[in-house]
């Protein structure tokens, strides 16, 4: 089942950062779209639940070295 979450990211420093957010989440098993928005630091993930979890995605994006902030 496709299930749609969104995230907050306020520390990206330039739009590189969030293009490499938006790298590592697309690699995740299960994850179908994202998109990453540098000058509003919204992160909209939609995903496959029976595949991925949100605790999972959020810690894609930790590894980052950024801090989501759920939506």
């Amino acid at each position: 089942m496709t299930q749609i979450t969104e995230y907050r990211v306020t520390d990206f420093d330039c739009p590189t950062c969030a293009s490499n957010v938006e790298r590592a989440l697309s690699k995740a098993d299960g994850v179908e779209r994202v998109e990453v928005h540098y000058t509003t630091g919204r992160v909209e993930i939609e995903f496959d639940e029976t595949a991925v979890d949100a605790d999972r995605l959020e810690r894609a994006i930790t590894n980052q070295g950024y801090t989501p902030r759920p939506r």
